[in-house]
């Protein structure tokens, strides 16, 4: 091997892995942070919104499942028609339930503490990044006061964003917590089905 090739190697290979550093550096969140405040945050609040849509979304489908499980457990007794409307929402379930009403059951519970555990999963996941959102920003804020300027209009109106996403999880967690305790109440009292 002649020494250019074994030059061109090594510049390579250290310039992969500069760009490797740069790389990281750039995707590092506190240099994010120092570099465009402004854009970073609204970035975070962009996903905070969207998380706020599956969590929603989960919720709402949740709600539906455990609709459905209180009454098929209201009408255990009667003679059980196929419903079109819930073989549109819930054609595996629907299917089977004739045929099998144990194996439905248990299907539905399952599939309904995964939702569960879903929701319960993004809802601490959503409230720890936000606090840290709101920890972030107040420390800005205070830096500024320190300063003696007064704070942009659009990092308090963030502020106020992030408060009204901090309401809303409460919300969504005090839903979840009635959802939760019907769906033990389904569970303990349904297994007998």
């Amino acid at each position: 091997m002649s020494s250019n090739s074994l030059k061109a190697r090594k510049f390579f290979l250290i310039a992969g892995l500069l760009l490797v550093l740069a790389q990281g550096l750039w995707d590092f969140p506190g240099l994010q942070d120092y570099l465009f405040p402004g854009e970073q945050m609204g970035a975070n609040l962009l996903v905070v919104r969207e998380e706020c849509g599956k969590i929603e979304a989960g919720l709402t489908s949740l709600q539906s499942r455990v609709d459905y499980l209180s009454w098929f457990l209201v009408h255990r007794g009667a003679v059980q028609k196929l419903s079109l409307d819930r073989m549109l929402a819930f054609p595996f379930s629907e299917s089977i339930r004739p045929l099998s009403p144990g194996y439905f059951w248990q299907s539905n519970i399952y599939l309904a503490q995964k939702t569960r555990v879903n929701v319960e999963r993004k809802i601490k996941y959503l409230g720890a990044f936000l606090q840290y959102l709101d920890a972030n920003m107040r420390l800005r804020l205070s830096r500024q006061d320190t300063d003696k300027r007064p704070p942009p209009s659009g990092e308090v109106n963030r502020l106020q964003q992030i408060q009204e996403f901090q309401r809303r999880l409460g919300g969504y967690d005090a839903r979840l917590k009635e959802l939760r305790e019907l769906l033990t109440w389904l569970e303990n009292n349904g297994s007998k089905t």
